[in-house]
């Protein structure tokens, strides 16, 4: 039953496509493949935190998961609010371990639910920001709650999509997008529901 509710949870946890639906079956998370990570404590990013990211402007993250390695590059000047909260989560391992839950093949993979290993939600989301990085093939970008044909706005926390292919009507939805993948683009074609992230962790600003 515990598992059952958090499904359901997460369900409700969509990037969301309006009217336009995948025409592929998406697919759905199986038993979890690692035993559940400790649960951990955050809280939304400070003001401080924010400004600095903004500041900072390009940011690097290397996840790597079961299909392989990829270079996040984020835009702390785009979407401050949103890269200053992917970092914050990044820190303190809050992905390691996590499964990627939702593929839909031609769309998004999306990952960041921790109800799937037992640990409880954060407490707290962060505000939408009109960042004008468009959704291409590579954007990665925080999901909404979406619930019926209802999206939620400032509700994103800990999940985050990275699209497939071009989505340009999640741009006229107003979802944040705030970085792209620089590196292993092929990895986002071979993962499947169910993949975890083995570890992700915040690397040095790149030398200009």
């Amino acid at each position: 039953m515990a598992r059952l509710a958090a499904l359901i949870v997460v369900a409700a946890l969509l990037v969301g496509c309006g009217g336009e639906q995948p025409t592929r079956e998406s697919q759905t998370v199986p038993e979890q493949k690692q035993p559940p990570a400790a649960a951990v404590a955050l809280s939304a990013p400070s003001p401080d935190e924010i400004a600095a990211v903004q500041e900072a402007r390009k940011m690097r993250v290397e996840m790597e998961t079961e299909k392989g390695a990829m270079l996040l590059e984020l835009d702390g000047a785009a979407a401050p609010a949103a890269v200053a909260n992917f970092l914050n989560l990044v820190e303190a391992g809050f992905y390691d371990g996590m499964p990627f839950h939702r593929v839909e093949a031609g769309f998004v993979i999306q990952a960041g639910a921790p109800e799937l290993v037992g640990r409880p939600p954060v407490s707290y989301t962060i505000p939408d920001e009109r960042s004008p990085i468009a959704h291409e093939r590579g954007v990665i970008a925080m999901a909404r709650l979406y619930r019926g044909q209802h999206m939620l706005p400032n509700s994103a926390s800990t999940q985050f999509y990275i699209c497939l292919r071009p989505a340009p009507h999640l741009d006229e939805m107003g979802f944040t997008a705030f970085g792209r993948v620089a590196e292993g683009l092929d990895t986002i074609d071979l993962i499947a529901a169910g993949d975890n992230i083995l570890r992700a962790s915040v690397l040095p600003p790149a030398e200009e």
